[in-house]
Order: structure tokens, then sequence, then C-alpha cells
């Protein structure tokens, strides 16, 4: 009864175990959209991007900074080795000509505060601006980093449901190819057959199996690819669970342009341009601050501060400081120059970032709509080659139709499946490129 309990133990424990590590083996379960949350979350360029986004954030808020008053407390101490000297007019001394006179003593001792507040100063409103324009850039520059991966992502995931569609073709072309071994081997056997006939298919089946093993590879460095892209360890087993399949046609008209984040980023670029060269303009523009000061000045000719507090004197003023710009070398002149060449260049830029992207969207239109009549076409070819090679089947079985002429009714079949495949991939890929120029791979 104990040995009972024990091996009874025993087995419980071993199946919880093996629960245990049937879960950790278990391959992750990755739809598209999943890839691309991962992706997002993960990649490096993204993460950055956010990042700079929080650093314009700081930049803005020390742009305002500057709208506040400013308050620095000092302490100067100074030893005069040789007092100044004033030449006054003897006569106020009862004595001819003039009498140098030091002005001051040997140690000099001030410490207060002093503040500063800007009252008019149109450079800092235009900073402030010019920073919440920079911070707007770096949003739509992350939007623009989640376009690229997301694109990069979809492709690849493409890829791999494409190369794993061609291998369930392949592998039923070698399920039918094994049945025609079968039949072949029995038919030998008889002497109704030439053992050259089978060794031409054998020589068939090898092929296919290779063109199984290449697409089968390639299937792993395309997992692996979208592995590194989504952020996964490279050993992490994964089941891509969408298919490659038909969806419903979508018609898509002339694009709003306007809502991509390149002519979003190419027309933020050029209003920075704008504020930069207005705020070199508002530089020839006065200034005009408000100044104040209080401090403690002690003048000693022994260092005797310490000795009472009669030592130390209070001094303060408040007052506007005005500064008028005459004349800079023509600085600021060749400045405005180089903002008004770059404003210019920006604009033919976005010009022609505009006119590339309708040629692209006509050509991705014309993609996905010839994808869609190749489609068409080759769901018709597929079931006529699917219906071509059950006849020619029968009728090899019934010895009245050639082996040659079987293998090519199947080569048929493969290549229309795999033409369909094909044209799947192609109009993935051009609907992929319509979303992302209307401005909806984001969204």
């Amino acid at each position: 009864m104990k040995k009972l309990y024990i091996l009874l133990i025993f087995n419980l424990l071993a199946g919880a175990s093996s629960s245990i590590f049937a879960q950790e083996t278990a391959p992750l379960e990755l739809s598209l959209n999943r890839a691309c949350t991962l992706a997002i979350d993960s990649n490096i360029q993204v993460v950055n991007a956010r990042i700079e986004i929080e650093k314009s954030h700081f930049h803005e808020m020390e742009s305002k900074s500057k709208l506040y008053p400013t308050l620095d407390g000092y302490s100067n101490f100074n030893y005069y080795y040789a007092i100044p000297k004033m030449m006054m007019p003897g006569e106020m001394f009862g004595e001819s000509g003039e009498i140098a006179m030091e002005i001051g003593t040997k140690f000099d001792w001030s410490s207060g505060f002093k503040a500063s507040l800007s009252l008019f100063n149109l450079s800092n409103y235009t900073a402030i601006q010019l920073a919440k324009s920079l911070k707007n850039m770096n949003g739509l520059s992350l939007e623009q980093k989640k376009e690229e991966i997301l694109y990069q992502v979809h492709q690849v995931y493409y890829l791999c449901q494409s190369t794993d569609a061609q291998i369930v073709f392949l592998n039923k072309n070698m399920e039918n190819t094994d049945k025609l071994l079968y039949i072949l081997d029995n038919q030998m056997k008889q002497g109704a057959i030439r053992k050259i006939d089978y060794s031409k298919l054998t020589v068939t089946k090898n092929n296919l199996q290779t063109q199984i093993d290449n697409l089968a590879k390639l299937k792993l460095q395309q997992t692996n690819l979208l592995k590194f892209i989504v952020g996964l360890d490279k050993n992490a087993q994964v089941e891509l669970t969408d298919s490659l399949s038909e969806q419903n046609i979508m018609i898509y008209a002339s694009p709003d342009l306007t809502r991509r984040n390149d002519i979003k980023l190419l027309e933020n670029q050029i209003e920075v341009a704008q504020l930069n060269k207005k705020s070199i303009s508002q530089s020839y523009l006065p200034t005009l601050s408000a100044t104040g000061e209080l401090y403690y000045q002690g003048q000693q000719n022994k260092f005797n501060f310490f000795d009472s507090k009669d030592k130390f004197f209070k001094v303060g003023f408040i007052g506007l400081s005005l500064n008028i710009p005459i004349f800079d070398g023509f600085e600021k002149r060749y400045k405005i120059k180089q903002y008004k060449s770059e404003i210019a260049q920006l604009q033919n830029t976005k010009e022609y970032t505009f006119n590339s992207l309708q040629k692209d969207f006509s050509n991705a239109v014309a993609e996905y709509n010839n994808s869609l009549k190749t489609i068409k076409r080759q769901v018709g070819n597929i079931k006529v080659a699917e219906e071509n090679y059950t006849v020619c089947f029968q009728q090899y079985k019934q010895q009245t139709l050639l082996l040659s002429e079987l293998i090519l009714a199947e080569n048929s079949l493969t290549d229309a499946r795999l033409t369909y495949v094909d044209a799947l991939l192609q109009l993935k890929n051009a609907e992929l490129e319509l979303k992302k120029l209307n401005g909806d791979l984001t969204k």
C-alpha cells in the first residue's frame, strides 16, 4: 500500500513537471497586431524619439524661464595694494595746482543681491514659439519612426506568411507525388512500367524536397528577422497566427497627402526656419530690462571688518536698462539671408516630396488593382489545374496517360498555386503602401 502511494505521488510530480516544461517551451502566438505593438514598445529608435520629446519639453520650459525675474547673490572682496588716485583741484584744499588723492581704502568687501527682469524683448517670445515648434517636430519624428517600424513589421510578417503558404502547397504536391510513387512501385513490381519511370519520379520528389527545405530555411531566417524587429529573444519560439488571405476589395481615392508625417515634418521645418529668421530680425529692436541691487559694502585700511557692526553700510538701487543695437558688422543681415535660403530649399523639398508621393500612390494603386486581377485569374487557374490533375491521375492509373503528362499537370498545378501566393503577397504590399501613403498605418 505504501509503495502504491509513493508511485502515485511520483506520477503526479512527473505530470506536473512535464506540464510546466510544456508551458515553458510552448511557442509564443504572434499575431500581426501584437507584433506591431511589441515593435513600437521595444524599438530603440522609437524609444529615443520619445526621449527627444521629453528633452524638447524641457527646452520649452527653459525658454519660458526667460520671462521670469532672475535673482543672484554675490560677495566680492578686494585688496588694493595700490589704491586708485584721482586728480583734484588744489584750490579745494587751499593749495595751487592739481593734487593726486587716493580714492578708497586697501580693503573693500561688498555682499548682496541683484535682480533683473526683462520688460521688452520680443526675441524671448519668439524663442518660446520656436521651442514649441521643435517639440511638435519631435512629435512628428516619433510618429514617423513608428510608421517606419510598422512598415517593416508588416513586410516581414507578410514574407513569413507567403513562405509558409508556399511550403503548404509544396507539401500538398509532395503528398500527390508520394501517392504516385506508391502506384509506380506496385506497377514496377508487376512489370507494368520500367524502372527508369520510377527513378524519374524519385528525382522529381527529391527536387521537390529540396525546394521545401530551402523554403523552410528561408522562413527561419525571415522569422528571426521578425523577432529581431519586434524585440524578441533570438531563441524564442514563435507561431504566426495570422494567415495570408484575401480581404475586402478597397477603393482608394486620391489621398490627402497633407496628412503624411513627412509632409507635416517639412512644414514644421519651414516654420522653425521662419521663426529663427524672425528672432534674428527682432534682435535689431531695443530691449528694456528692470534692474535692482541691494548690498552691504565695507571699506577699511585694515582688515577689521568684524570688530563692530559699523564697518559695513547699506547700498541699494533700482533702475531701467535700455539696450539699443546700432551696428553689428552686418552679422544679423547675413544670418537672415541664410535662413531665407534654407526656407527656399525646404519649400522646394516639400514640393518635390509631394509630387513623388503622388507618383508612388498612382503606382501603388496600379499594383493593387493588377494583383487583384492576378488573384482572380489564379483562383480560376488553380481550379482548372486541380481538375486537370485529378483527371490525369485517374487516366494514369488506368494506364491511358503517359507519366510525363501527369508530371506536367502536377507542375502546372504547383505553378498556379505559387503564382497565387505571390499575387497575394504583392496585394498585401500594395495595400501596405497605400495605407502608408494615406497616413493610415499608425491608426
